[in-house]
């Protein structure tokens, strides 16, 4: 008997990871998806299409419109936006197959993190020029690595200023699977209809007006997050001259060897309001280890090259390697990075 309704080569033209695909056929939102996104299953637009999440702290850095400024340069163009906002269960969902591998002071403060205002969820629809190469596995090869140790000096999340390993600004789906996956879970909050038109084929495309919608939600969350210049020493600086636990802690244990000191603070006190939330988020992404040593995702990220033809074969580099890849032998994926950020 088998344990899942959702066909064995369902997902054939959406990953190209064969534990990615087994493990998703068992996965309750993604057999959801394939539902849900039924009238896109027969046409390229998960292939064409991916989308970017502005996170908080890229609100309060002040990052989206230069993200999104670079993204345009680059081919991606928004055809849809709305919010969301995160909370524990969604986190966890969303990087289900990566938290595994998270450090438990980087669960702790996940959720303070993300949770400190809303997030925009802007779809993109990829007018490049390289065909072979679906948009999501294009921008998250274009993206670079959560963790500043793995940058590259052309990655956008270089280009953007990364902070940290979670102040590090977006999120993007992998592959076209997780594109189908992430949204479907998204929408038990935003719905579809802020996106049905492009991606569902349910209206022409109307760019002008995305880029409207986007303008506005934009300048809502600039409105409700303060903008932060994310630096550390001045953080600390500004809470050492506050009143209260956080004030103290700062005096007091300003030294990354302390930060178990500053998590037990978190645990039992409520972050402050306004700049000084940020100060502290600050100190504390600056100072966690993000990842347990040793311990792998359950899912990595597949480097581009596993979606090459072979006709194209080509070198790329892959997480500082180069190597020889192409459809036929899928290549051993990339470390994925243990992010719930």
């Amino acid at each position: 008997m088998s344990h899942s309704a959702v066909d064995a080569r369902a997902l054939d033209s959406l990953t190209r990871d064969p534990r990615k695909a087994e493990a998703y056929r068992h996965d309750p939102y993604m057999r959801e998806a394939l539902t849900s996104l039924a009238p896109a299953l027969g046409t390229d637009a998960l292939h064409r299409h991916t989308f970017v999440v502005l996170k908080p702290d890229a609100v309060a850095g002040r990052r989206c419109a230069p993200v999104l400024g670079i993204l345009r340069d680059l081919g991606w163009h928004p055809v849809a936006a709305t919010t969301v906002r995160f909370d524990p269960l969604l986190v966890r969902e969303l990087w289900r197959y990566q938290f595994n591998a998270a450090s438990a002071q980087r669960i702790a403060l996940v959720d303070p993190l993300l949770s400190s205002g809303p997030s925009l969820l802007v779809l993109l629809e990829d007018r490049g020029t390289d065909r072979e190469l679906p948009a999501s596995v294009r921008l998250t090869a274009a993206k670079g690595s959560a963790e500043p140790s793995a940058a590259r000096s052309g990655d956008l999340r270089t280009r953007v200023g990364r902070v940290n390993g979670l102040l590090n600004f977006m999120h993007t789906a992998d592959e076209p699977a997780d594109v189908a996956r992430e949204l479907q879970l998204f929408s038990y909050q935003t719905g579809w209809a802020w996106c049905a038109g492009p991606l569902l084929g349910t209206a022409p495309a109307d760019p002008a007006a995305a880029e409207e919608t986007l303008r506005t939600l934009l300048r809502a969350a600039e409105a409700e997050i303060p903008a932060h210049d994310l630096r550390l020493d001045a953080s600390l600086d500004r809470l050492a001259a506050l009143d209260g636990p956080w004030g103290a802690r700062a005096r007091e244990a300003a030294d990354p060897a302390r930060i178990e000191e500053w998590l037990r603070l978190l645990r039992r006190a409520p972050l402050p309001d306004g700049d000084a939330r940020w100060d502290v988020l600050t100190v504390l992404t600056g100072w966690i280890h993000c990842n347990e040593e040793g311990v792998a995702p359950l899912i990595a990220t597949t480097p581009a090259g596993a979606w090459r033809t072979t006709a194209s074969r080509r070198t790329e580099e892959t997480d500082g390697r180069t190597e020889e890849t192409g459809s036929r032998s899928t290549p051993h994926p990339a470390p994925k990075e243990a992010t719930a950020a």
